[in-house]
């Protein structure tokens, strides 16, 4: 799990900002927002506001990018990494970018640090806690493109393992991708490796089309379409159920139909839709569900842009209820312009964040804790009234005349 997430100098960020899940002292609905691991409770969710160019879909960018580095090694040292400063600015245009992680691998707590720009990985170092005192797994620098690790006191691997994982790790690459094209094992890698590999779930953006994803996991497990089928029933889709065809036309793709069961005067009749005929909110969910099934069954973290799209609110909300009842250690980082949502009566203070943009165009992230409002009063009234700032600055809506 995520403890706190810091980076600067991407995309919009400028500055360092810090997003992070260590619970406050609040206590509301604690039992549902909140994990413990080794004494520190953890929030399991992580809401974006802000208005439109504030940098929200920046902030769940940034956590991609990180998850990409740690997994994604280079077949050449030419290749770029992909990385985007803040180009507004002279300076930072020309800086590198800095990212450090907080994070638990089961009970074991983490720190890691990267510093890229567009060519090289100029800095990086790995930390865990053994014990209460941190231990160092490795740390590198590169210099002209020459990359140099230096392994930890508490690492043990001979040395033509060391030599393979220098000689692996190019300058453009991060030496946890780069583990992963080794032959040996290095268990204090492997469980970070395997962290970012198999827990974190690539960023989930409006445009992404969720059928192919989803109907490939149905395919796969019996039990992922039972429980998508339960899924999309309690959201009275009025689907009884759905299956995978061949399509006639073209071997090689699949059809996805849903079965309607219509029921008038106690006359029940089955009819069947492709998803084609679907609407937005039918196949959105049905995604979803599949992104939900995930995050039940296994300790995952997925960031979602506008996690709301194409979904009505009440919907919207039973969505995150199911998640944080039904989750353990999961987390959902998203963001929203569903502002009822600040409206609930148990939301805390601590999973809420905003972005706004600054006068030079970078992006300040903060945090509802941070604000003197006590639990009880209306959030959504509060930011209504500007309290918090993260509002669009909207200018007349008179249009002079030519």
């Amino acid at each position: 799990m995520i403890l706190e997430f810091k980076y600067r100098n991407f995309r919009s960020a400028k500055d360092w900002q810090v997003l992070s899940f260590e619970a406050s002292s609040d206590k509301v609905a604690e039992q549902y927002y909140t994990t413990v691991i080794n004494d520190t409770r953890i929030l399991k969710v992580g809401i974006l506001y802000g208005a439109n160019a504030s940098g929200k879909t920046n902030v769940l960018l940034a956590l991609d990018f990180l998850r990409k580095l740690a997994i994604s090694p280079k077949i050449n040292k030419t290749q770029p990494i992909g990385f985007i400063p803040f180009l507004l600015d002279d300076v930072t245009k020309k800086e590198p970018g800095i990212f450090e992680l907080i994070f638990f691998v089961e009970e074991v707590k983490h720190i890691y640090c990267i510093e890229v720009n567009n060519g090289a990985v100029l800095k990086e170092t790995l930390k865990y806690y053994p014990g209460k005192q941190p231990a160092e797994v490795f740390s590198r620098v590169t210099i002209n493109g020459i990359t140099r690790i230096q392994l930890g006191s508490k690492v043990k691997l001979n040395v033509a393992e060391q030599e393979k994982l220098q000689v692996n790790t190019l300058s453009n690459m991060s030496v946890i991708s780069a583990y992963a094209t080794a032959n040996f094992i290095f268990p204090e890698l492997e469980r970070v490796y395997n962290y970012f590999q198999k827990q974190w779930l690539p960023v989930l953006l409006p445009q992404i089309d969720l059928k192919t994803w989803a109907t490939g996991e149905v395919e796969a497990e019996k039990e992922n379409k039972a429980f998508l089928l339960d899924l999309l029933h309690r959201a009275d889709f009025n689907i009884s159920g759905f299956d995978v065809q061949q399509n006639e036309n073209d071997k090689k793709n699949t059809e996805l139909m849903f079965e309607h069961t219509i029921s008038i005067a106690g006359e029940a009749s089955v009819h069947y839709l492709p998803d084609t005929l679907e609407s937005a909110g039918t196949m959105r969910y049905y995604g979803l569900g599949t992104i939900l099934n995930t995050l039940l069954e296994r300790n995952a973290i997925i960031p979602v842009d506008e996690l709301e799209n194409s979904l009505h609110p009440d919907l919207f909300f039973h969505f995150i209820n199911l998640f944080l009842v039904n989750s353990t250690r999961s987390q959902l980082v998203f963001s929203t312009h569903n502002l009822q949502l600040l409206d609930t009566d148990d939301l805390r203070k601590d999973v809420v964040w905003f972005t706004e943009k600054r006068d030079d165009s970078s992006t300040e992230l903060f945090s509802l804790d941070d604000f003197n409002i006590r639990n009880g009063v209306s959030f959504l009234n509060a930011y209504n009234a500007g309290k918090f700032g993260a509002k669009p600055m909207l200018g007349s809506i008179f249009i002079p005349k030519k």
